[in-house]
């Protein structure tokens, strides 16, 4: 039985690799639906959706502050962050 399984799954996955992609991430989406809520689960996929909108701004900076941020890190952000401060 074991064996079946695992054999049945090996086809699958190599035959149907979106449709058994597509199944497990539906199924991790209602899961956490269930356990988190709606409202919760919405949040969480904006936020991810504006960190790979970010991430992805960061990694085509050609100059400016992305640039300097990407190759800088954190020290760039808490030199703006005193800049900024000192204005105020």
């Amino acid at each position: 039985m074991k064996e079946e399984c695992a054999r049945l799954f090996q086809e699958a996955w190599e035959n149907h690799r979106g449709c058994v992609l597509g199944a497990v991430f539906g199924a991790l989406i209602a899961v956490s639906i269930l356990l988190f809520g709606f409202w919760n689960m919405l949040f969480i996929g904006i936020c991810v959706a504006a960190g790979l909108w970010l991430g992805q701004k960061v990694d085509e900076a050609d100059d400016g502050w992305l640039q300097n941020l990407r190759e800088n890190g954190v020290r760039t952000l808490t030199t703006l962050f005193n800049q900024k401060r000192g204005k105020l």
